[in-house]
């Protein structure tokens, strides 16, 4: 019989890999829009940039994480048995599904709203630094996934 639920490791290693996704993709979120402030002659200190990234990150990760977090499963999920299908390269599985949970959720946003609510996407560069985050969040969800699942 196959199994339904998650394994402890895979719940791990999913909000382990959440995480990551919401924190490096609130600071980057945050860069991206001082960025513009800057490219508008505004100066920003630099303690001012840092402090401003630990505020988007405790007040815009639970919002980020409903939205990008429910993509993310979804493709961890999907990953999950292409890894079982495959049989090699998992971690470039992961990769790729984290990648495209973020472009896909990128492109779902502006296409129900008609804007793109995610400033740091309205750009390529912004909305490809994204991506990464998501590519690597999803290499953060295999690595972790192994090492837990290793035999001591």
């Amino acid at each position: 019989m196959q199994r339904i639920l998650p394994s402890k490791s895979q719940v791990l290693g999913f909000l382990a890999a959440l995480i990551f996704l919401n924190v490096v993709g609130a600071a980057v979120q945050t860069q991206f829009n001082i960025g513009h402030l800057l490219a508008l002659g505004i100066e920003v200190p630099f303690s001012m940039r840092i402090s401003t990234t630990l505020q988007d990150i405790v007040y815009l990760q639970p919002l980020f994480g409903m939205i990008f977090g429910t993509g993310f499963l979804v493709a961890m999920i999907v990953g999950s048995y292409i890894a079982a299908w495959v049989k090699i390269l998992p971690d470039l599985v992961f990769a790729l599904a984290g990648f495209a949970a973020m472009s896909v959720t990128l492109f779902s946003l502006k296409a129900a709203f008609m804007i793109t609510p995610i400033g740091a996407a309205r750009e390529w560069d912004g909305f490809l630094s994204l991506c990464i985050v998501g590519a690597l969040a999803g290499y953060a969800f295999s690595i972790t996934l192994a090492r837990l699942n290793r035999p001591a």
